[in-house]
């Protein structure tokens, strides 16, 4: 709508249009409505508007057929059902896995009473860390391993540190008399 002050408010154009206005107030509508051109385009939008709706009120509705009709067609449609059948199977096989997980399994299998333990375990005998010279070869690292009598079992590490498994004690420090008599081979090792 304008923003002209004399322009009457909105519910006076809708009783004008309605034919409900009192005479004061159409003629005033009339004058402003001659002076602005903007105002004229409404209150004919206004009147186009009423008179299709108008036509539209006057069509007859669909009447018991209709009704009856769409009542089939309600009857006929499937109420659609709350979960997905697949989502209620993986659902349960989730509640069944974790169930499994968490209570039977512990139930059932011996554990160390709880906590986080690796999964090789500590290693059985003695054993050593060792560090090899970078000149030393392959086979010069084999023969020494095999006389001393020790396997390797872990390593390198980030530092280069290999560790070395030996069948006891007694062989761990004959095998680290070997290892530190070899100059060539072994820049350091130590029994753990």
């Amino acid at each position: 709508m304008t923003q002209d002050t004399d322009f009457p408010g909105e519910d006076d154009l809708l009783d004008y249009i309605a034919g409900r206005a009192s005479p004061e107030v159409a003629a005033r509508i009339e004058a402003a409505a001659g002076r602005d051109p903007n105002l004229a385009a409404e209150i004919a939008l206004m009147r186009g508007a009423r008179a299709a709706l108008a036509d539209a009120a006057t069509d007859a509705p669909p009447g018991a057929l209709g009704w009856a009709r769409l009542e089939r067609s309600l009857d006929r449609a499937p109420v659609p059902a709350r979960w997905p059948v697949w989502q209620v199977a993986a659902a349960s096989a989730v509640a069944a896995v974790l169930f499994w997980q968490f209570a039977v399994v512990p139930a059932v299998l011996p554990g160390s009473g709880g906590g986080y333990v690796t999964a090789t375990g500590k290693a059985d005998g003695a054993s050593a860390t060792v560090a090899f010279a970078p000149g030393a070869s392959e086979a010069q690292i084999r023969a020494l391993l095999i006389a001393s009598g020790a396997t390797m079992t872990g390593g390198p590490s980030a530092l280069g540190l290999w560790t070395l498994g030996f069948s006891d004690e007694a062989a761990r420090d004959a095998g680290l008399e070997r290892m530190r008599s070899a100059a060539g081979v072994v820049e350091s090792v130590q029994g753990n």
